[in-house]
């Protein structure tokens, strides 16, 4: 993986960046908006079953059940795989998943938590234009499918359209790929591919719902 992504290395890309987070990330989300062919990798599969437990990062507490809105989800293990013994948790997740660091949530009465919850597997699509199945194990920006579903559809547009942007009277934007992972901006790993996206649906009911410190969940065993 190092040497398929000898051209992606964090390490070159940032090396004239300014030595902070903020500078990482705004140059992250300039190069994800910039795909190659490496950037088709192997997908992280879902787990087997018609139920599976996914995992979600988040300030604003347990999500509604039924979802009132899409979701951005992760299957556990490989999350933790990534943040587990790190210093800092709550930037190592940032980090994997392609969020902007953010030391302290953005109200005084939030805390960061990582909630996972079991769903049904069709509940779930991937984040990626040329196809939005969950079980695809790679994502072709070229492959467009004959079908895709109107709400899917329309949260990728959205999501292209305001991610791709940086310096914008303020608006921080995303670094998102369309590619189905998340994009890794630590500079000490050793390429940008973090970890498989998966959205849920809106009016998904989840269960079994368990909450934790992100230091508790990335060092927990699998």
């Amino acid at each position: 993986m190092r040497s398929a992504f000898a051209c992606l290395g964090l390490a070159c890309l940032l090396a004239s960046c300014a030595p902070d987070h903020a500078g990482r990330y705004e140059a992250s989300i300039r190069h994800a908006a910039v795909r190659s062919p490496p950037s088709v990798v192997a997908l992280h599969p879902l787990p087997p079953g018609p139920v599976v437990t996914m995992g979600s990062f988040t300030e604003w507490g347990v999500p509604a059940s039924p979802t009132t809105r899409f979701n951005w989800v992760s299957v556990p293990a490989q999350l933790r795989a990534l943040c587990r013994g790190k210093a800092d948790p709550v930037l190592a997740i940032q980090q994997v998943l392609g969020l902007p660091p953010q030391p302290t949530p953005s109200r005084p009465d939030h805390r960061w938590q990582m909630v996972t919850f079991e769903l049904p597997r069709s509940a779930l699509f991937r984040p990626c234009p040329g196809g939005t199945d969950p079980d695809a194990t790679q994502c072709h920006p070229s492959q467009v499918p004959a079908e895709m579903d109107a709400e899917a559809q329309r949260f990728l547009l959205e999501q292209m359209w305001s991610s791709w942007h940086s310096g914008f009277g303020g608006a921080q934007g995303y670094p998102f790929t369309g590619m189905g992972w998340s994009y890794n901006w630590d500079p000490e790993a050793p390429h940008p591919v973090g970890i498989s996206e998966y959205i849920i649906k809106r009016g998904t009911t989840l269960a079994n719902v368990r909450v934790s410190t992100p230091a508790a969940f990335c060092n927990a065993p699998d």
